[in-house]
This record gives structure tokens, sequence and C-alpha cells, in this order.
């Protein structure tokens, strides 16, 4: 079990490392051009090769989508709760805390765990979390809905050209196959590293308020995790990716969401690097019930 521990982990923290490590000793690293990579060339060209490489687990698929959907319905609704009886800002506080990291340390997680199949599942995680982020998460951080933001989103056109394929029952031609196979490879490191660079950047305040909001937000997603796991009936590898994703710590773009819309970035940024610790200090504990 160890063994299969640290298969799992190590080239998770390590190509994170590396990236906290490049940051630490400030040599250059474009978080700009990278972000835009991914979001518009690596996500998409992912998302695509996934999508169209479900064969008989498409069922299956479409379940861990709806399964994603309903963890993220439930955790909204528990924070808003949380945040209201607390009588603090609810745009302030409930963006920051719902959206989880399901693409940058979710996707690597579910595929060093569970293979292709764990990756393919994390997709739809993945997926759903995109969309819901651009438009319900950009609503509550912007406080108005902004439809050019999602229209905007090369992830929900490769969506669409991939469920064409599906429904027509048609495998795309394999050039294509390749090409998104070589682009969305790309994606999973240059996330890690990026993660473990905005780890490096970003400071930490109010520590004591921030941690509790963290620990709320991880034993919140590792009992969702397995309650939305046994409501659906799922097992082996679908299983283990909706418990490891729920568990996730709360996304990077929470932070950059603040930023940008004149949200507490420092709260976002003291919730992004604590969730993210004790996610990683609990994910040891948490992978043997799932392996």
């Amino acid at each position: 079990m160890l063994n299969a521990l640290i298969t799992v982990l190590a080239p998770v923290f390590i190509t994170a490392g590396v990236g906290y490590a490049w940051a630490r000793t400030r040599l250059d690293f474009d978080t700009l051009l990278i972000s835009r990579l991914v979001m518009n060339i690596g996500s998409p060209a992912l998302v695509f090769s996934g999508l169209t490489k479900i064969d008989a687990n498409g069922s299956e698929f479409g379940t861990l989508a709806i399964a994603a959907l309903t963890t993220l319905v439930f955790i909204l609704g528990a924070n808003v709760a949380v945040v209201r009886a607390l009588g603090l800002p609810l745009r302030d506080y409930v963006h920051p805390i719902t959206f989880p990291n399901w693409g940058n340390l979710g996707l690597p997680l579910c595929l060093f765990a569970f293979g292709d199949a764990g990756l393919s599942y994390a997709i739809a995680f993945f997926v759903v979390a995109s969309v819901v982020q651009f438009t319900v998460g950009v609503m509550i951080a912007a406080g108005e809905f902004k439809p050019g933001f999602i229209l905007r989103m090369p992830m929900i056109y490769a969506v669409l050209i991939a469920l064409v394929f599906l429904v027509a029952g048609i495998t795309p031609p394999k050039w294509l196959l390749n090409t998104t196979d070589l682009l969305g490879s790309m994606m999973i490191p240059l996330m890690l590293l990026s993660l473990g660079v905005s780890l490096a950047e970003l400071k930490l305040t109010r520590l004591r308020e921030m941690l509790g909001f963290a620990i709320y937000r991880y034993l919140l997603g590792v009992g969702l995790g397995f309650a939305v796991a046994s409501l659906f009936g799922l097992e082996g590898a679908a299983r283990g990716v909706v418990v490891i994703q729920c568990s996730m710590p709360v996304a990077v773009f929470n932070y950059l969401l603040a930023v940008r819309f004149g949200g507490l970035k420092d709260h976002a940024a003291s919730m992004v690097v604590l969730s993210t610790l004790i996610s990683a200090a609990g994910l040891p504990l948490l992978l043997p019930f799932l392996l």
C-alpha cells in the first residue's frame, strides 16, 4: 500500500514542488501565458480527447458529470448557509470556498490513482466545474451575470464538437485524435507547475479565520464525496474519483476572479494555500480507502 501511495502522490507533489522552487528562486515564469495555454489549448484538447474516447463507460461518465453537478450544488448551498449564519458578506466569502481544484490537482491524482479510466471520469468533474465556474462563479464574484465569459470559453466548443461525434456514433479521424492527445498532454504538467508557482506567490492573511474555513471545506468535501458516491451507487475507479475530486482544495482561479472583480483577494489567497495544504496532508490517509 505504501508503494501504491508513493506511486500516486510523488509525481503530483514533485511536479508542483518544482513549480514552487522555481518561483522561490525568482526564475521567470509567465503565469499569464501558461494560464492562457492551459485554458485555450490544453484544456479543450484534453476534454475533447477524453470525451471521444468514451466507450462502454459512456453512461458512467454521464453519471459522474451529474455527480459533479450534485456536489457543487450541495457545496454552494452549504456555504451560503454557513456564511449567512456567520453574518459575513456572501460575495466575498462564498465564492472563494466553493469551487474546487478539479483541474490542476484533481486530474493528475485521478490519472495516477486509476489510470486512463480515472482521468476520463475526472474530466467529467473538470468540465462541469469549468462551466459552472464561468457562469455561476463569475456571477457571484462579479455581482452580475456576464454571458460573454462562457461564450469565449474554447472548452465549451470542444465539448459540443465531441458530443456531436458521440451522438452520431462516429470515431474522429486519427489525425484529430493524435493532435488533441498531443496538445492535451501538456495540460497536466503545466497545471501542476502553475499550482506550485501560485502557492509560492500567494500570501496568507487572517490565518485563524481562513484556517477554520479551510478545515470546514475539506471535511465538507470528503463527507460529500462518500455520500455522493453511495447515492449514485458508484464503485471502483468511479467511486475513487468522486471522493478524490470532492476532497480537492479550492481552486487558484477563485483568487484570480477575486482580483479581477475587486473581491477580498487576500482572503481568497489564504483559502487556496491553506486548503491545498490540508488536502495534501489528508491524501495519504484518504487514498488507502479508495485504491
